[in-house]
């Protein structure tokens, strides 16, 4: 009796947070996140106008591949939404290839992995987070003192393997090779790339922290831009092995743990609970609404498992 009445003090606790929101905040954060989905979009266009100069490439068509295969990735496990990603995109594109429009995707992450680094680091500045960069060496030396020869000998082995495979493998690898040089055309202009592609990444990045801000305030908990980078590296964290759709589940409890001396357990999930789930609504209507404007047709899940089905063909 005692832990159903607990777990009823517990619901409406909840019930008592998303009660008290203030739609204001909610509004601009829905705002924002629209906005760092068109950042992301003309960025990776940029990049694609880049790999195909001479291919007409719509913003409209980019932003629907974009948005739908983030709203997929919300809503099934492994990240399934980056295949449908690439696949529109090749559909959108004609005569492009998968290799290639891969290869974009990735011209994406060196500002990312910066950006998160950075994001990282001012957490650990600020104290929201505990981070140490005091490497211990001890078990390692100790492992290798014991198994030089068997270190060396996998070294060897693989180097080996490796020459050996390229050696055989020549033509596809220079194929493949070239495609994938062709997908990062853009970094043999430094400023088209830093105006083009790092510029709008790094608003984008300003946005998804407005948002976090945003909705803090809006759930009544402490607001800062280091928390807010805090439950961004969290929420990394929760979906870096996507075994739920969006790291559902894992994000609460690694946010509760987090914000523990900020805010109450209750009220840490609740928002933890609100956030997600208001992202995962925006990021599907954006993704369906992005794909009935490109498609031009109000049955745009059928027009694109066309145009997938084609692309693969």
């Amino acid at each position: 009796m005692d832990v159903a009445d607990d777990l009823t003090n517990q619901i409406g606790a909840l019930a008592d947070k998303f009660a008290s929101v203030d739609p204001r905040l909610l509004v601009l954060a829905a705002l924002l996140h629209v906005s760092n989905h068109v950042l992301r979009s003309a960025a990776w266009r940029n990049v694609l106008v880049a790999a195909y100069p001479n291919r007409r490439i719509s913003l409209t068509g980019v932003t629907a591949a974009y948005a739908s295969g983030v709203a997929l990735n919300a809503l099934v496990p492994a990240r399934g939404g980056d295949a449908a990603k690439i696949g529109l995109a090749r559909a959108e594109i004609r005569g492009s290839t998968l290799t290639t429009i891969g290869a974009t995707i990735t011209v994406l992450l060196p500002f990312d992995l910066l950006a998160a680094a950075a994001t990282l680091l001012l957490v650990g500045l600020t104290g929201q987070a505990p981070l140490s960069f005091d490497l211990d060496h001890a078990v390692t030396t100790t492992w290798l003192g014991g198994h030089l020869l068997v270190s060396v000998g996998l070294a060897v082995a693989g180097a080996v393997g490796v020459v050996l495979v390229v050696r055989y493998l020549r033509p596809r690898v220079r194929e493949v090779w070239g495609r994938i040089r062709q997908g990062g055309a853009i970094f043999r202009t430094p400023r088209r790339y830093f105006l083009g592609v790092a510029t709008p990444q790094a608003v984008a990045w300003i946005c998804r922290i407005g948002v976090v801000m945003c909705l803090l305030a809006a759930f009544g908990l402490p607001t800062s831009p280091a928390i807010a980078a805090l439950v961004m590296v969290v929420a990394g964290m929760s979906t870096f092995v996507p075994l739920t759709p969006g790291g559902a589940g894992t994000q609460q409890v690694l946010l509760a743990y987090a914000l523990s001396e900020a805010a109450s357990s209750a009220a840490v999930v609740s928002f933890s609970i609100g956030m997600q789930a208001g992202v995962t609504a925006v990021n599907a209507l954006l993704g369906l609404s992005a794909a009935m404007i490109a498609c031009r047709s109000l049955r745009a899940i059928s027009v694109i498992r066309h145009r997938l089905s084609v692309a693969d063909a």
